[in-house]
């Protein structure tokens, strides 16, 4: 199990510089967003290597702002997985696995989640054929409970597993998106599948905030998953401006639960 940073951690700065902080600070890896380095617009090759140089394991956040592969339009169905294969394609660039994926989202507000189970089947089915020849795994993501997101429990990672049955395919939890009435331990042990750990903290009012900060305590959860999972844990947020706290920050406390 290793500790990733999530590169919107450190949002403003160049890829380059984010594996090198990450390093200083102590992470064994870096989860790189896809997004982020189209922003930065930096060689794939040149980061794999220095990274390797660096001792820092990668994964790939692929693209997901503006993205809906189970969208009800067949154009916007198409783009996004065309864009979803390039952070697949990146990934091997940088030498990163896995990729982490969000599913689509409805379309229609009232429509049932059924109307797209097979939208999002077809969709995953295509991603994990393109991933599989060039090694990469995908993890699909538990998203948050809110409107439009329908892959949202923890038996939608069973189904999903049954219906796409790739090998490179497994799921990503994310302990922000477990609902506040609900304990981010029961829900994981009832997860199959799991490839990826995402973790941050939350309130009523917003996710993805720095650990220790909100309502959760996640030392049983951390326990569990360094004891019997054993998959890496990259920790998340966002961070805008040229600033190492909340990075800093998240990995203390981070080392205060492994201890």
């Amino acid at each position: 199990m290793k500790i990733f940073l999530s590169s919107p951690l450190l949002f403003a700065y160049p890829m380059e510089e984010v594996f090198k902080i990450a390093q200083g600070l102590g992470y064994e890896g870096v989860e790189v967003w896809h997004f982020q380095l189209l922003k930065s617009e930096e060689d794939p090759a040149k980061l794999r290597k220095l990274a390797r140089e660096l001792g820092l394991s990668l994964s790939v956040h692929a693209l997901s702002w503006d993205l809906n592969f189970t969208s009800k339009l067949e154009r916007v169905r198409k783009a996004s997985l065309e864009m979803l294969e390039e952070s697949i394609a990146l990934a091997e660039a940088l030498g990163a696995n896995p990729v982490v994926f969000h599913p689509g989202r409805i379309t229609i507000p009232g429509d049932s989640a059924e109307d797209y189970w097979e939208l999002l089947a077809s969709g995953v089915h295509r991603l994990c054929e393109f991933g599989h020849p060039k090694g990469i795994d995908l993890a699909l993501e538990i998203m948050e409970h809110i409107p439009k997101e329908f892959f949202i429990n923890p038996e939608d990672s069973k189904r999903i597993l049954e219906a796409v049955s790739m090998p490179n395919l497994g799921i990503t939890f994310d302990a922000a998106h477990v609902p506040l009435e609900k304990d981010p331990l029961a829900f994981l042990k009832e997860v199959e599948g799991v490839r990826q750990i995402h973790i941050s903290d939350l309130t009523p009012e917003k996710r993805h905030i720095a650990l220790g900060t909100g309502v959760r305590d996640f030392q049983s959860l951390v326990k569990y998953i360094q004891e019997n999972l054993q998959v890496d844990i990259a920790i998340e947020g966002m961070e805008y401006k040229n600033d190492t706290w909340l990075a800093s920050h998240n990995k203390r406390e981070m080392d205060r639960m492994l201890v």
